[in-house]
């Protein structure tokens, strides 16, 4: 499989191999603080940092080629599951046999990565149906199943998952049209529909999750409901992308998915209360709606970018409408 992308430069990219996992770190529009994380890495580990379509006004590309990573500018903005794709397949030709993904906001430690590698070299011979590792804990959201030894993981985060070049190679990249959102949960669904398993490793990574929105969805009433909101152009693709992977895996993980849609229909109908306006946020998730069942995937259409950039939130200490 070549990478899609019209551009790339970078100095040599030294192979790597079983003990020494190449990083890749997904961007868009880096901020100043990735060259300070790749500068821990980069002597230890080769260094993969793709943008999607982002541009750089910090200078960090020139300061990561100038560190030795390859950089990897992408013209357009094809969504985390090409750039990963394209990130890897670099990787992956230069002979790495494992590579750990990244976002940029992710801040892992010398100690993560060697914790990630020895779960990896342990179970790739007690376990070898294995597709990926991951931290037991992800900021604040717990990976692991259980707190024994070589735990599986589950509701998995790919930013801190090593992959074995095996795995990517028989399970096929990141399904790039789904563009962003649950990119990481159909290939954790992917790996069990075929008796994979996905493990965490007694580590944690820690991440800029952003804060909680105290949301107000009647403001006339007392009620507030505090939780994490994404930029509204994004529950687009959280409603498609959770109906195409319900359609998707439903034969084989019945309960998961069930249970997942429930949650999420919650979820839409707390955002589309506290939308302003209601009837834009509504369009968008019905446009979602649509394309799931239809199984349309890539970019959001340009309606609903447009109509996504027009929304806010009616929070308590805000009360917009």
């Amino acid at each position: 499989m070549s990478p899609s992308f019209a551009r790339w430069s970078s100095t040599a990219l030294r192979a790597a191999t079983m003990s020494e996992p190449t990083l890749v770190f997904s961007t868009f529009t880096p901020p100043i603080a990735l060259i300070e994380t790749v500068r821990r890495f980069i002597s230890r580990h080769p260094v993969v940092v793709v943008d999607d379509g982002g541009s750089d006004p910090h200078e960090v590309f020139p300061a990561l080629l100038d560190l030795g990573a390859t950089v990897i500018r992408r013209p357009t903005n094809d969504g985390i599951a090409a750039a990963l794709n394209a990130a890897m397949t670099v990787a992956y030709d230069a002979g790495a046999e494992t590579v750990v993904t990244f976002d940029q906001d992710s801040t892992p430690t010398s100690d993560t990565i060697d914790i990630l590698r020895d779960t990896w070299e342990r179970v790739s011979t007690a376990q070898p149906r294995v597709s990926a590792v991951v931290p037991a804990e992800f900021a604040q959201v717990r990976q692991a199943r259980s707190d024994e030894a070589l735990a599986p993981a589950h509701r998995v985060i790919q930013s801190g998952m090593l992959i074995p070049r095996a795995a990517f190679e028989s399970l096929g990249p990141f399904d790039e049209s789904l563009f962003i959102d649950l990119v990481d949960t159909d290939f954790e669904l992917r790996s069990l529909s075929r008796g994979l398993r996905i493990i965490a490793a007694p580590t944690r990574i820690d991440h800029e999750l952003g804060s909680p929105v105290a949301l107000a969805p009647f403001p006339l009433l007392p009620l507030t409901i505090t939780t994490m909101v994404s930029t509204p152009f994004r529950y687009y693709y959280r409603m498609r992308n959770r109906l195409i992977l319900t359609r998707r895996y439903l034969r084989s993980a019945p309960g998961r998915m069930l249970a997942d849609l429930a949650v999420d229909l919650a979820y839409f109908a707390v955002v589309a209360a506290s939308a302003r306006p209601r009837r834009r946020m509504l369009a968008v998730l019905w446009r979602g709606v649509a394309d799931g069942f239809r199984g349309r995937g890539g970019r959001a259409p340009a309606t609903v970018q447009a109509a996504a950039q027009q929304i806010s939130w009616s929070t308590r200490t805000t009360r917009r409408r």
